[in-house]
């Protein structure tokens, strides 16, 4: 508390942090409703800062977990097992002012590039190295080879819905069943379950039916503020005997092209998570981005 006061920062209301946040805007682990959420359900021991420059003018909020974490931090997030509720922690992405904040009194070691670019006391080389998967531009050659996929997943009897034309009572179990077939375990959709119920458009994307039976689907969770879209690839379930269709490429082509219409439609940034760059397929639809360590 006293580094964050010696820095300017000053304890607030969480009306006040919501009014940075429409100000300045954040991925999910800021979004007011998503902290709303946790704060109620769990003892994550939240204080909420806000700070101004010397005219007063509002530059920055914080919300900071269990002394000094900046909401959204996986130590956090993994003590208290929010990672239950089918949502990513890759990215700490707070409300503040691009260029107007030097020191961040607050820890974390996910802080987005976004934010980090300005901040003296963060690095993404001392003790980090971690780094994120965001969607590239579709060229046009790809755009024409997804295309021809999906058309012959269409051809072969293959049609597609918006998950929001699901309801969570008949969505979670397609997901269910899709995880399992693809890996083998159960996807526990209970915590998504009570999160859907207050908040149930924080879903993105479609669902690949194969003659009327869903065979694939990604989890992706949306959040939005005024100028970019917020998308997080969290996992995805497919029907594997249709493997030879590549079901699992067609769907994340679909959810990267209804992203890209859905930011163009609102003239909007879309900033779309694949999460770590843990796996090789990633590396087909995305850019890999320096996430940066505070140090407080």
């Amino acid at each position: 508390m006293k580094l964050q006061k010696l820095f300017g920062w000053k304890e607030c209301s969480f009306h006040e942090y919501k009014q940075a946040y429409a100000k300045f805007g954040g991925n999910l682990s800021s979004e007011p409703r998503i902290l709303e959420f946790f704060h109620k359900h769990h003892d994550l021991n939240e204080n909420f800062f806000t700070k101004k420059n010397d005219n007063g003018e509002l530059i920055g909020a914080i919300c900071s977990w269990e002394n000094g974490y900046i909401s959204g931090e996986q130590k956090i997030a993994k003590k208290h097992n929010l990672g239950n509720y089918l949502l990513n922690f890759d990215e700490v992405m707070p409300p503040i002012k691009k260029d107007s904040i030097r020191i961040l009194p607050f820890k974390t070691k996910y802080l987005s590039a976004i934010n980090s670019r300005n901040i003296m006391n963060s690095s993404h080389f001392l003790d980090a190295n971690r780094e994120i998967s965001i969607v590239n531009n579709v060229s046009s050659k790809t755009r024409n080879s997804r295309n021809r996929e999906l058309r012959k997943f269409i051809d072969s009897g293959g049609s597609i819905r918006k998950i929001s034309e699901y309801d969570i009572n008949s969505l979670l179990p397609i997901y269910e069943k899709l995880y399992f077939q693809r890996r083998g375990t159960g996807a526990g959709t209970e915590g998504a379950r009570n999160l859907l119920s207050e908040i149930p458009d924080l879903l993105f994307g479609s669902v690949l039916e194969m003659h009327g039976e869903p065979c694939a689907m990604q989890w992706i969770t949306k959040s939005e503020d005024h100028q970019r879209i917020y998308l997080d690839y969290v996992n995805a379930g497919m029907n594997m005997e249709l493997k030879h269709l590549s079901v699992g490429t067609i769907i994340a082509w679909i959810n990267v092209r209804d992203a890209i219409d859905y930011g163009t439609a609102r003239n909007k940034e879309v900033r779309f998570s694949f999460g770590r760059p843990s796996a090789d397929y990633k590396e087909r639809w995305c850019t890999a981005e320096p996430l940066s360590r505070v140090f407080a």
